[in-house]
């Protein structure tokens, strides 16, 4: 029993001893048993730090869920609009297609495709023509030949429409032209002025020649004087026209530079609306006259004549830029009686030499001859030293010019 004590006891002073020396070693006496304040505080803060930073983040991702979730809101209803826009579109691009295979030929085994008016158009039709501008200018100075100052300019414009089909031929051709000269004392005269519209109408046939009706129509756009006199008027718009209905035959060349028609029945109106034009009788209307009582009875405004029409058309070049056109259009009145001898053969020639210089610049040589037996001139004779008329027939009317021209075809 007393060993056991003193065993215990040596126990115990060995356990104080080691206790007392942990100091020497930097150990802390007692440490689970007495924990320092300033470290359970260090701690705390520690953790409190890690919190806050935690609830910071935590807003942040909040934050930035919250944004991402407004942009795919908006996302979302940009897609739903873009789909109803999409099928706004291909409701419309279906429509169309709908359109554009109606327009387009079905296959051969399939149903009858319906008549495309645009594309039988462009098969069938053909439109070209020109206009363009034609200037002459002459300047003298000390000229001992004498002469006057001038210059003369010219619009013009021509088209031919053609509608081709497998049994006939339509075509509308037109001429416009209006000039005038401007002298030194400021005169002004006309020189040119026309409308002239042509309508052929042909049967297509194998053969070159081709049973056709034709119908041209000719007046101008203002009044004509008597140059130098300029208050006597002696022409204006539909004063005279020239109607002409004829049918007939018509032959033309493979390359087509050569037309001829030949109408051995055909009509010719002739209209003056200008009352005090027809009342003179111009251009073979039956003139004013007084009656028996006395009572003026004024001209006919129309006048009708048969006959035969022979109209030429001729295309030819004759340099690497040079092209002669010409048109001859005549008419023979067999139903007029006169007692004269004159002849009955109205013409209307006109030629064209076309030099080509640029693509826009041209000089134009235009030569244009007519012969019409009701426009009278009158004739002169000198009496007792004045010149007075004696009589009035008709001439062989002559026309020519020469110039440059700025031209665009179409």
């Amino acid at each position: 029993m007393r060993s056991k004590c003193r065993r215990n006891i040596c126990l115990l002073l060995a356990f104080a001893a080691i206790t007392s020396a942990l100091p020497l070693f930097g150990q802390e006496a007692w440490p689970f048993m007495t924990p320092r304040i300033d470290s359970i505080c260090h701690n705390t803060l520690e953790y409190i730090r890690i919190k806050n930073s935690l609830l910071r983040h935590q807003y942040l991702i909040e934050h930035e869920r919250q944004q991402i979730e407004q942009t795919i809101n908006a996302l979302q209803q940009q897609h739903a609009e873009i789909i109803e826009e999409q099928g706004l579109i291909d409701n419309e691009l279906a429509i169309v297609n709908r359109h554009i295979d109606s327009l387009k030929p079905k296959r051969p085994d399939g149903p009858k495709p319906k008549e495309n008016i645009i594309n039988i158009l462009n098969e069938r039709l053909s439109f070209h023509g020109s206009y363009g501008l034609n200037i002459n200018q002459l300047a003298l100075s000390n000229w001992s030949a004498g002469g006057e100052n001038s210059a003369t300019g010219k619009a013009f414009a021509n088209f031919v429409l053609t509608d081709k089909k497998k049994t006939f031929e339509q075509k509308l051709a037109g001429a416009f032209a209006f000039g005038i000269s401007r002298f030194a004392d400021k005169r002004i005269e006309k020189q040119d002025d026309k409308i002239d519209l042509t309508y052929s109408l042909s049967l297509n046939s194998k053969s070159q020649w081709n049973l056709t009706s034709v119908a041209t129509f000719n007046t101008q756009f203002a009044n004509g004087y008597k140059y130098p006199n300029d208050s006597t008027v002696i022409s204006s718009f539909f004063a005279p026209a020239y109607l002409t209905l004829s049918g007939g035959y018509s032959y033309k060349t493979k390359d087509g530079n050569f037309q001829l028609f030949l109408s051995p029945l055909a009509g010719k109106v002739t209209f003056v609306m200008n009352q005090d034009l027809a009342d003179a009788g111009s251009f073979g209307v039956k003139k004013g006259y007084y009656d028996l009582d006395s009572l003026w009875i004024p001209g006919e405004n129309i006048a009708a004549a048969l006959g035969v029409n022979v109209i030429i058309n001729y295309k030819q070049p004759i340099g690497k830029n040079i092209t002669y056109s010409t048109i001859f259009n005549s008419f023979y009145n067999y139903t007029e009686k006169r007692d004269d001898n004159r002849a009955r053969i109205d013409f209307n020639w006109e030629n064209n030499i076309d030099f080509v210089i640029t693509k826009y610049i041209r000089t134009i040589l235009f030569v244009h001859l007519k012969y019409d037996h009701n426009t009278t001139f009158p004739i002169y004779q000198t009496i007792d030293g004045e010149e007075v008329v004696v009589d009035n027939k008709p001439k062989l009317q002559f026309k020519e010019s020469l110039g440059i021209a700025f031209v665009h075809n179409f």
